[in-house]
């Protein structure tokens, strides 16, 4: 609760001596404009007085102040005579600082009860409200007669007397201040004045104080080591005697009050606080700290604390408690309040509803300060929403709720919480003025209507944010969450001049936010700047470095079409080379082949690589040594021609450094600084090239390659093993010294590319080793490569190894098909390779004759496993004359068991068969085991069996076919119908007929016995003499007649 207005009223008439005191309260608790209450008191003077209210419920401030001046006049025209004007009108020239004509109208009123309280005693608890408002307003004026308060009170001064002295009175009050924290009685406000005297409030009065904390704390906040600040906090929070389990919390409070003279430390306790829990025995000093930064104005000690207590959890819930117990889930037990409360050194603190109040208390320290227009309300909330992270945000969530409108009817409304449901400051901070916002109960935060308009200012104090783009600058950039970075984006947006005085560094800060508004903020901000046609390097540099892929290219864009960009400028030129995005490696890497690096540049590049490089970690990131190995490539470019000014030191330096990726860059630079690799010692050789690392030997191989051919030319066999090494970093880099060793001596270019094609048919250490030794031999022996036989391609062409079947690949294209017979040109059409498969379909294609002329051969590129080939193939032989297909080529391509090939097969006999040669193809066919092919002959049989030699042989395949179990049921269909009706028609081809039909009776499915009973029955009805010959028949009459078994009585 806080007092906005009060009156102070009082009648004296014959024994009559009364007071009448009329307070307008605002209730911090609520949230909304209705909030505020008339309240009164009223008795004899010097008796207690009686209370009550005018406000039933709370209302907002204009009702409240009408209904606060109603009651105010009703009493002066009853009589009464207002004490606290009289105050208020008196004018004392001798103190003009309390001159009304200095101080407005909300601080005249607060002086003239500070002054009526001097002059007649008040509640205490008035008085420590009207001091409490005094300090928040900082009303200078008051000082003096807080001075007066001050010695009138003594050693029993209040803590909101200090909290007065320190922020109305400043300097002036320092001398007041000093006293009260030697001399009060309660140690909580002489600690408290002795905070403000070691703060920024009292100007120029203030205090140094030295660092009051155990060794090992003190030395690592020398240091501002936050880690070692953490651990030593950490022992002084375990200690052996239960007597010192507060020593954590004065440590903090220590570390507050040096640091206010000590920024560096401040940043630090800062990081410090926000990994303490809040938990004892951190607890009673986190809870002080909060006092002296609320009242220091202290952003950063502010925030952090603030911060603990807003993600903080309660210890326990006071409601929970059970004859004074009750159960704490950290201890695992239950504790009986009475014996903990009030102590120093209790092992249990912040209960729910403490924590609550330190909630509403940060929001409320905030508000004030916002409604008062104070400048330190943005720098406190700006310093506070910087501390949120990820994992502070809540899980959004949607719920339905049902509403009650004017007419009694309920209705569903659809809610949603955002990330900010559970931090209740940032909740008011952000969404206090957004129409969607509806408060939650219990709590400062809110519910969110989906459906609603979005405002465009929804933070609380727009206008305080509106007076600080500096601050909108920090939150944009600096903030992890999206809610702080649009707050910035707006407060930047509403100050387009602060924009336009922006500089590269501050726009590159926008660049590297995790959040699209912002980089778009940033992105068209430095677009502009580029299209206004000054080239700003620095400006560049800061876009080379941005998330943002536009921002990106249109730095490369601009320095694409400056020629003396971007090795111009020191800062351009470092930031190229060390650019780490994929989408720049092309165009950096044309900029170091293609541009010169200017003169007066050289040399404060090459200073600032080694400083880069010797600032990596021991042990750097896969992304980070992945950068180093880029780098390294613009720089052989960009320094092609040797001459890298680099010092011995450097050097020394580059390769004693722990990391082996900054190791190879030295070796890098080594090289490129123009060093004679022959004038190095074989131990540093030794050193380099036995390194564990690939890095280190990969750029040692390179280096190694400046040695003359002589030189080099006796470390051959070195040079061998690192060409056929398990690493193909390492294989690449040692390939250009085997093409000078091979260029050197022919004759062990001879053996070692035998011994290089022998290691092809081997297993393969990994899968890129069979590209790197084909591309060595390529590339260092040619000559040994063209001098390889047709057997030996051959022989590598159908080897099982992959790495042989990639040189016979490599080989293949080099050699005419003339080379190899057709047979072989067929079954290369099966190859795994499909440079070899076009290089078989070329062949054909180049040659018709020469494989029609052999297309027995020819036709086996139908077998191919590709269908490319396959096709191929079809079109090809579609397109041979009828005359090439002979009977042998036709069994080439039916005795095939591939379906694909088998539809072709019977495509071909179907087209390209002559008849007299069909009865040779059918003998063939009878024996094929596919089904299909059953088909086609029952068919060609069927057409052929007019004659008595075609239908015999129809007889074998028909019983094969016939006799066959749950398939062929076409064919068998086919045979059946056509073996019926030839037996119908003639007694010879019945009697050849019967036998098989009668198996049939015999042995296959239902079906099959079925009809072919049926079809014997056919039979012997249209040839009657042969009926005797089958194995069944007609039961005679007299057997049917008696075989019935009886019926009726006689059974």
């Amino acid at each position: 609760m806080q007092i906005v207005r009060s009156a102070r009223l009082w009648f004296k008439g014959g024994t009559s001596d009364k007071v009448y005191e009329v307070d307008l309260v605002e209730n911090d608790g609520l949230v909304g404009d209705a909030r505020y209450l008339v309240n009164f008191r009223y008795g004899r003077r010097g008796a207690s007085l009686r209370e009550g209210t005018k406000t039933t419920s709370p209302a907002t401030r204009e009702s409240a102040e009408r209904t606060f001046d109603s009651v105010v006049v009703s009493k002066i025209n009853e009589g009464y005579r207002r004490t606290d004007q009289a105050a208020a009108g008196t004018d004392d020239s001798s103190t003009p600082e309390r001159s009304g004509s200095t101080v407005g109208g909300r601080e005249r009123e607060l002086i003239a009860r500070l002054d009526a309280a001097l002059r007649s005693p008040w509640p205490v608890e008035n008085v420590d409200r009207l001091l409490w408002r005094i300090g928040e307003v900082r009303i200078r004026a008051a000082t003096a007669g807080l001075l007066d308060l001050a010695r009138k009170a003594g050693r029993e001064a209040s803590y909101s007397l200090v909290f007065a002295l320190a922020r109305a009175g400043g300097a002036e009050a320092a001398p007041a201040l000093r006293t009260i924290a030697h001399t009060a009685s309660s140690r909580l406000v002489g600690d408290l004045a002795g905070f403000a005297l070691v703060s920024s409030l009292v100007g120029d009065a203030r205090e140094i104080v030295g660092l009051s904390v155990p060794d090992n704390l003190a030395r690592a906040s020398e240091s501002r080591d936050v880690d070692a600040m953490v651990a030593a906090l950490s022992e002084l929070a375990a200690p052996r005697d239960a007597a010192r389990a507060t020593d954590a919390g004065r440590a903090l409070v220590a570390l507050a009050q040096a640091a206010q003279s000590d920024a560096p430390l401040r940043d630090a306790l800062a990081a410090v606080i926000l990994r303490m829990p809040a938990r004892p025995p951190y607890l009673i000093g986190l809870r002080k700290i909060y006092k002296y930064a609320e009242m220091a104005d202290d952003a950063v000690l502010f925030a952090a604390v603030a911060h603990r207590f807003e993600t903080a959890t309660p210890m326990y819930r006071a409601g929970h408690a059970y004859r004074g117990q009750v159960y704490v889930p950290e201890l695992r037990r239950r504790v009986n309040l009475a014996e903990v409360q009030g102590r120093d050194h209790a092992p249990v603190g912040l209960a729910d509803a403490t924590l609550h109040y330190f909630k509403r208390r940060i929001w409320r320290t905030l508000r004030k300060r916002g409604e008062l227009g104070d400048p330190s309300f943005a720098e406190l909330a700006a310093a506070y929403l910087l501390t949120l992270r990820e994992s502070d945000l809540a899980r959004p969530t949607t719920w339905t709720h049902f509403v009650k409108d004017a007419g009694g009817r309920w209705s569903r409304e659809q809610r949603s919480s955002g990330p900010l449901a559970k931090n209740w400051t940032a909740s008011q901070l952000l969404q206090r003025n957004d129409p969607r916002a509806r408060a939650r109960l219990s709590s400062l935060s809110f519910a969110e209507l989906p459906s609603g308009a979005e405002a465009s200012r929804p933070e609380a104090f727009s206008e305080l944010w509106q007076t600080r783009p500096d601050l909108g600058l920090r939150l944009a950039g600096q903030s992890p969450i999206p809610p702080v970075g649009i707050l910035g984006v707006r407060v930047l947006k509403a100050n387009p001049d602060f924009i336009a005085r922006l500089s590269s560094a501050q726009i590159g800060e926008l660049l590297t936010s995790a959040h699209a508004e912002v980089l778009q903020l940033g992105f068209e901000e430095a677009r502009n700047r580029l299209a206004g046609g000054a080239v700003d390097e620095d400006l560049l540099a800061m876009l080379l470095r941005a998330d943002l892929v536009e921002a990106r290219r249109l730095a490369a864009d601009r320095i694409s079409r400056e020629p003396n960009l971007p090795w111009s400028g020191l800062t351009l030129a470092f930031a190229a080379l060390t650019a780490f995005y994929a989408d720049l490696d092309e165009p950096v890497l044309g900029w170091a082949r293609e541009r010169r690096l200017g003169k007066d540049v050289a040399k404060p590049l090459a200073d600032e690589i080694v400083a880069w490089l010797l600032a990596k970690p021991g042990e750097p990131s896969d992304a980070e040594a992945a950068v180093i190995r880029t780098v390294r490539g613009r720089l052989r470019h960009l320094w092609a021609d040797g001459g890298m000014p680099l010092g011995d030191s450097e050097m020394r330096r580059l390769l004693a450094h722990p990391a082996p990726a900054v190791v190879a860059a030295g070796i890098d630079l080594l090289g490129l600084s123009g060093i004679d690799p022959g004038t190095l010692p074989d131990g540093t050789w030794r050193e380099l090239l036995g390194s564990p690392s690939e890095d280190v030997q990969e750029a040692a191989l390179t280096l190694f390659g400046g040695l003359g051919d002589e030189d080099l030319a006796r470390h051959a066999p070195l040079v061998l093993a690192f060409a056929t090494s398990g690493s193909t970093r390492l294989r690449q880099a040692a390939r250009p010294l085997v093409a000078r060793i091979a260029s050197r001596e022919p004759a062990a270019a001879d053996r070692l590319a035998r011994e290089l094609i022998d290691t092809l048919f081997a297993t393969a250490p990994d899968d890129d080793y069979p590209a790197d030794i084909v591309a060595l031999l390529r590339e260092a022996m040619p000559g040994q490569l063209a001098a390889l036989d047709t057997g030996m391609v051959w022989r590598l062409l159908q080897a099982r190894a992959k790495g042989a079947q990639l040189l016979g690949a490599e080989l293949l294209g080099s050699r005419s098909p003339e080379n190899f017979s057709v047979r072989q040109i067929a079954r290369l059409g099966n190859h795994g390779h499909l440079s070899v498969r076009n290089w078989a379909m070329a062949a054909y294609e180049a040659a018709p004759q020469r494989f029609q002329a052999e297309a027995q051969d020819a036709v086996l590129l139908v077998e191919s496993e590709w269908p490319e080939i396959y096709e191929f193939a079809r079109k090809q032989f579609d397109s041979w004359p009828p005359e090439v297909w002979t009977p042998a080529t036709l069994a080439v391509v039916t005795d095939s068991v591939k379906p694909e090939v088998l539809a072709f097969a019977r495509h071909l006999l179907r087209s390209r068969l002559k008849p007299e040669d069909a009865e040779a193809q059918l003998t063939r066919l009878l024996e094929h085991p596919a089904q299909s092919m059953h088909l086609l002959v029952s068919e060609m049989l069927i057409g052929q069996a007019q004659s008595e030699a075609a239908f015999g042989k129809l007889m074998p395949l028909a019983r094969i076919v016939m006799l066959q179990v749950l398939k062929g049921r076409v064919a068998k269909d086919r045979v059946a119908a056509f073996l019926k009706a030839e037996a119908l028609r003639d007694r010879a081809r019945a009697e050849a007929v019967l036998p098989l039909f009668s198996d049939l009776t015999l042995s296959g499915t239902e079906r099959d016995r079925t009809q072919a009973v049926l079809t014997l029955r056919d039979i012997t009805l249209a040839h009657p003499g042969l009926a005797a010959s089958l194995p069944i028949g007609r039961r005679p009459a007299e057997n049917r007649s008696t075989s019935r078994r009886p019926t009726g009585h006689a059974a």
